[in-house]
């Protein structure tokens, strides 16, 4: 057992946390505003060919294994958390065509997802009727003209108004059995294809979430993976968030590390009784309890991320690391803010950002409570 960082891998987060540090003081300005998310840090990210680092060398990514990936996407978190959803989500979206894409399918997209001038793309389960219960998806597409007719209207979907393509679970020919499944790639230009409600969350507020709706729009069997094989689309679906639930667990280790270390900051520097409060045991007590939460959290995610690059059976240990980073991030997010007493509940402010932004966490890539499930059919 050795837990101890490559050379490369421990260059490749002092280079992350340098863009993070950028892209930290651009979120921090008072007069940042969703367009400069867009123009400035969106940008940065792909300059720096970080929007998908899982895709491989050979289609202009960086090939970064899963482990690495995970020490990126936490160092970007701890700069901003809605930089790295818009992170977390392409990869989700791009993880069907590296799975199980064909060459065309991987020349054609991947590319799109990498270099100075890449975009982002997203992926669309979840609708209005169900989105953990496969059976109540009504989004389907029926075979017409050598390709498919897809119908639907999907919610929640990360990146919708910039994707380069949308990966969208349907069934085919109103079949809503597991085995009629498929992933369609649907082209942001795609006719037919068009946003709806731009959803308001409290947190990861600058990360685009809302509506996709599918009105006739034609996709050419080319854009579906693996159209001939029943099942095919289910056992992606699956694969897609064993691989994606770690990266929520490395998304909710920055949110956590950087509220720790705005606390910890914070409790150096107030005096209160003549000594820094951090002298005070209470608030010793509750910074080492943060410190702690964190350093678990972090290994389980690793954990996770170490199978999959290994090879390994992965399923039941990433929901895991999404259930307890996600909730740690909750934990000393809220911790944190205590400490920071009455600027803590200033609106605005970082630490009410990592707040909100720890909320979702429990939410996305499957709810926790989904992840209970998974973790508890395996026992």
């Amino acid at each position: 057992m050795d837990f101890s960082l490559s050379i490369e891998q421990n260059k490749v987060i002092l280079w992350a946390r340098e863009i993070a540090a950028e892209i930290k003081k651009t979120a921090l300005h008072p007069e940042f505003s969703a367009e400069q998310f867009e123009g400035k840090i969106i940008r940065l990210l792909a300059q720096n060919n970080l929007l998908c680092p899982t895709i491989p060398i050979e289609y202009g990514g960086l090939g970064l294994d899963r482990f690495t990936t995970a020490l990126v996407i936490e160092e970007i978190a701890a700069g901003f958390p809605s930089a790295a959803a818009v992170v977390d989500a392409t990869i989700h979206a791009a993880e069907p065509i590296l799975l199980a894409g064909s060459r065309w399918q991987k020349e054609e997209y991947l590319p799109a997802l990498t270099g100075v001038n890449a975009g982002t793309a997203s992926f669309a389960l979840t609708e209005a009727a169900g989105g953990s219960d496969l059976s109540l998806l009504q989004s389907s597409a029926v075979i017409s003209d050598g390709g498919f007719v897809l119908n639907g209207r999907k919610d929640w979907v990360i990146n919708a108004d910039r994707a380069k393509f949308v990966a969208v679970i349907a069934a085919i020919e109103s079949n809503q059995k597991k085995a009629a499944l498929r992933v369609f790639i649907v082209p942001q230009a795609a006719k037919g294809f068009h946003l709806g409600v731009k959803r308001k969350t409290i947190g990861l507020d600058y990360a685009y979430i809302g509506e996709t709706i599918f009105d006739n729009a034609y996709i050419e069997k080319n854009n579906v993976i693996k159209s001939d094989e029943a099942g095919s689309g289910y056992l992606l679906l699956t694969q897609t968030f064993d691989l994606g639930r770690a990266m929520v667990g490395a998304t909710s280790v920055g949110i956590a590390r950087a509220a720790y270390e705005t606390a910890l900051e914070y409790a150096e520097n107030r005096i209160q009784f003549g000594t820094r409060i951090r002298n005070h045991q209470t608030i010793a007590f509750a910074l080492a309890d943060m410190a702690t939460k964190i350093e678990m959290a972090r290994l389980i995610t690793w954990k996770a991320c170490w199978l999959m690059d290994q090879g390994g059976d992965y399923s039941v240990i990433s929901a895991m690391a999404k259930v307890a980073a996600s909730t740690i991030a909750q934990e000393v997010t809220t911790g944190a803010a205590d400490i920071l007493g009455a600027k803590g509940c200033e609106k605005g402010s970082f630490i009410e950002q990592l707040v909100r932004d720890a909320r979702i966490l429990t939410t996305i890539e499957g709810t926790n409570h989904m992840q209970k499930l998974v973790i508890s059919s395996q026992l």
